[in-house]
């Protein structure tokens, strides 16, 4: 069952096409995109870490919903997603 919150991002991808997602970011350019905002978001980090404020965590928690509400637009394979965290790592 979806969280809450996971829920309102399904209804509001309904009214963003997931077609336009994948137009967007199947090309070099967003697959490009779409790296670097997995890497800045946090995608592969914890949100929570050690010495910061709750403050923080809540933040990073935010900015890392933001990348995983596109790759679910996207409906990412397992598969996909493992070569997308590589292409991230390569390009820290």
């Amino acid at each position: 069952m979806l969280p809450k919150q996971q829920k309102k991002q399904v209804s509001t991808l309904s009214k963003v096409s997931k077609a336009d997602f994948r137009l967007v970011f199947s090309t070099e350019e967003g697959k490009r995109v779409l790296s670097h905002i997995c890497r800045e978001c946090g995608v592969l980090r914890p949100s929570y870490v050690l010495g910061e404020t709750v403050e923080n965590t809540v933040f990073n928690e935010g900015m890392r919903n933001a990348a995983l509400m596109i790759l679910t637009a996207l409906d990412e394979t397992p598969e996909r997603f493992l070569k997308l965290t590589q292409e991230i790592t390569e390009n820290a």
